[in-house]
């Protein structure tokens, strides 16, 4: 027998076993992307809590972004676009696939020598030690690396694989459970004489290879050789079990219990310092026969948070911009919901000389018309690992009231004024973006303020200009009071869009408030539109102005047919559907491949009872709707109304995997089921609509009625 510490190892080894975990009936209903991503690709990265969170999830949405923050949780360099630590695990995978289960009818992930090659990388050295007369094939790893304290683990140890019983893949080796003697070939040791086995078997093993003889009592290079022989070597259990969690080690995994699917909150967000800053919004004319909302923040450089990379030589930051826009009259009512996520990564000169300015901020969209406000919310993150004291994190706030006018195609009339500090010309194709207007980009001055002596650049865009027009720019105040200080006319009637961009002398002003005014003038001197702006004059020498400019990544008009289905998306949030269904048919008209616009349609059209309609409006998406929720809950509702029940059951069906449902289509799958004569299942689905919206005494009572088989005939 032996002895009872040698049997206390094993069992010790057996509690601390680890790999992929054993199989539930929830993983098994997984689609078999997240299955595999579960199963293959996370599983010895994983822990449990994130585990047990992943297979509570109910509809690919939900798995999807679980799995982004996953990654993002893990990302080594949080202020780059590339997530190096996703990237590495991924040719970690790729690699022992194709290396490691070349000797084995075994996938290599799942190899012993795969599962730790995925946990901590390349070994520093990787020795095979051939079959001989006197040992089994074996492998010795010896990894030797001071960032691995950072994942709680010694910085020297070794790795042992062997053929146990000179066949089979290379596995595992255990100090403990096969001792130095599982090493040798046709060693045959005395009975009860175990303490000798392992002197015996030692002193054989150092004869042959020193370091093959070490690793055979300890992969713990700081444990000495001789105490071995009296008590094998715990410390090795205790490495292994730390290998296990240092994909985890130190990493807030809390996260995975705080997120909230139901307000569509994947994030674990963090507190965030308020910081103060200056802002701007206009409403211009642009593209599409439409007006868009250009707003700008500008903030102190003190401020802003970058970090500096290394490794690619550069200072990064990464910038979260969440607008809304409400009428006026009903701020519980969104026009807009827009919240865009943007990396900004600078040279190590850029960053020298410009991270001591202030910075610039800045995004556009189209607007509905109406008297709307906006709130803009800049988030700034800039971390250089991933322990979240280390962050930066700020965030700050802007908002302002706005009036979209109606589209004029005929009266003449002056965009707003736009006070700008610089302008940049570009090569370029022309492109309409925040503050930029074809080829020129204009430089907004959030604070209003100029030096004496600077000089002004104003943009207005007169539409619709008769023969001989002109517009003339008058900086007014000061003492006396009505003083014009500078005046400037310019012709414009061979400008057919955009704005008419100047630039004027401020030399000769005094501190002081002072207003620009342009006037739009015809042939004869009648005034046809007016726009005034107020600004301040400094007495300072010079203002300092941004170094570095940001923006949200805009909606693109010049891709045909996305601005009408913007502003008809609009329209139905404002339940003005006469003019959301004109703008949308009007998207799909100048681009009949525009998905979402078709969605919306088909949306409005199932509301108002135009069924075929709807089929009508979705038969070029449905070959490609087997992953979008959007055209399969659409399609599930049109089939019911027409009652086809079985096409309906399965669309809805498929969506719900997809997305979390509403009440109201999972109260149309219980209907469609309970027509087919399954009320068993109907009676689940209305469980789930009540236990999302509890409030809907109507379901209830249809519930009650399915329990006591009271509902009628079909």
């Amino acid at each position: 027998m032996k002895p009872a510490f040698f049997l206390l190892g094993m069992l010790s080894l057996a509690a601390g076993s680890w790999g992929a975990p054993a199989s539930d009936e929830r993983e098994k209903k997984l689609p078999e992307l997240y299955r595999k991503w579960l199963r293959e690709e996370a599983t010895y990265i994983i822990s449990d809590v994130e585990r047990e969170t992943f297979l509570s999830l109910s509809t690919e949405g939900e798995r999807g972004a679980f799995i982004d923050v996953f990654w993002r949780k893990r990302d080594s360099n949080p202020s780059t676009p590339e997530n190096e630590y996703k990237t590495e695990h991924y040719e970690r995978l790729a690699y022992v696939n194709e290396f490691f289960g070349r000797d084995t009818v075994r996938p290599g992930w799942q190899t012993d020598r795969g599962r730790y090659y995925i946990l901590l990388g390349k070994p520093n050295t990787r020795r095979p030690l051939e079959a001989t007369d006197a040992i089994y094939p074996s492998e010795l790893w010896f990894f030797n690396d001071p960032e691995l304290k950072y994942v709680g683990l010694p910085p020297f140890f070794h790795l042992l694989f062997f053929r146990r019983g000179g066949s089979g893949e290379l596995k595992l080796y255990s100090p403990l459970t096969d001792g130095p003697q599982a090493l040798l070939t046709g060693f045959h040791a005395p009975a009860n004489d175990f303490r000798d086995d392992i002197e015996r078997s030692y002193e054989k093993l150092f004869a042959i290879d020193v370091e093959l003889a070490q690793a055979s009592l300890s992969f713990r290079t700081d444990e000495g050789d001789n105490a071995q022989f009296q008590n094998p070597s715990f410390g090795t259990l205790a490495l292994l079990d730390d290998i296990a969690k240092a994909p985890y080690y130190k990493l807030d995994t809390s996260y995975a219990e705080r997120l909230d699917f139901e307000r569509g909150n994947v994030e674990s967000d963090y507190l965030f310092t308020y910081v103060p800053s200056f802002g701007l919004a206009h409403v211009l004319p642009g593209p599409g026969s439409a007006h868009y909302l250009h707003w700008a923040i500008e903030l102190d450089a003190e401020n802003v948070g970058f970090v500096w990379d290394g490794d690619q030589g550069r200072y990064n930051s990464v910038f979260v911009a969440s607008l809304e826009v409400t009428p006026v009259d009903d701020e519980n009512r969104l026009v807009l919901d827009q919240r865009k996520e943007s990396f900004l990564s600078l040279t190590e000169g850029q960053a020298k000389a410009s991270l001591k300015l202030p910075f610039l901020y800045s995004g556009m969209t189209p607007l509905i018309p109406g008297a709307h406000r906006a709130r803009v919310i800049l988030r700034n993150r800039a971390c250089p690992s991933r322990e979240e004291s280390e962050c930066l994190k700020s965030y700050t706030l802007f908002e302002s009231n706005l009036s979209v006018p109606e589209w004029q195609a005929e009266r003449s009339e002056l965009s707003e004024l736009v006070l700008a500090y610089g302008t940049e010309i570009f090569d370029g194709e022309p492109l309409y973006r925040p503050f930029r207007f074809g080829k020129i980009e204009v430089f907004p001055n959030a604070r209003g303020v100029y030096s004496i002596g600077d000089r002004l650049v104003a943009a207005v865009e007169p539409r619709n200009a008769p023969p001989g027009a002109r517009v003339r720019f008058e900086v007014r105040g000061g003492e006396p009071p009505g003083k014009i200080w500078v005046e400037k006319t310019v012709d414009v009637e061979g400008l057919s869009s955009g704005p008419l961009v100047q630039e004027l002398s401020l030399e000769g002003l005094e501190g002081g408030r002072f207003e620009l005014v342009a006037t739009l003038l015809d042939s004869d001197g009648t005034e046809r539109a007016r726009r005034a702006s107020a600004f301040t004059v400094s007495p300072r020498t010079s203002i300092v102005r941004p170094g570095v400019r940001g923006s949200i990544a805009p909606p693109r008009p010049e891709v045909t047919g996305v601005v009408a289905m913007v502003l008809g998306e609009q329209y139905l949030r404002m339940d003005e559907k006469e003019k959301a269904r004109a703008r949308l048919e009007l998207a799909i008209r100048e681009n009949p491949q525009l998905g979402p616009a078709r969605e919306l349609l088909a949306g409005l059209l199932l509301e108002s009872g135009e069924i075929d309609g709807v089929f009508a409006v979705l038969e070029p998406l449905v070959q490609n709707a087997s992953d979008r929720f959007e055209v399969l809950a659409l399609l599930g509702q049109a089939y019911f109304q027409k009652k086809q029940y079985a096409e309906s059951v399965a669309a809805i069906e498929k969506a719900i995997t997809l997305k979390r449902p509403d009440p109201r289509l999972l109260n149309v799958l219980a209907q469609a089921y309970h027509e087919m004569g399954n009320d068993a299942r109907a009676r689940e689905v209305l469980e789930r609509s009540l236990s999302l919206n509890p409030d809907q005494q109507p379901v209830k009572e249809l519930l009650e009625r399915l329990k006591a088989g009271t509902t009628g005939p079909r």
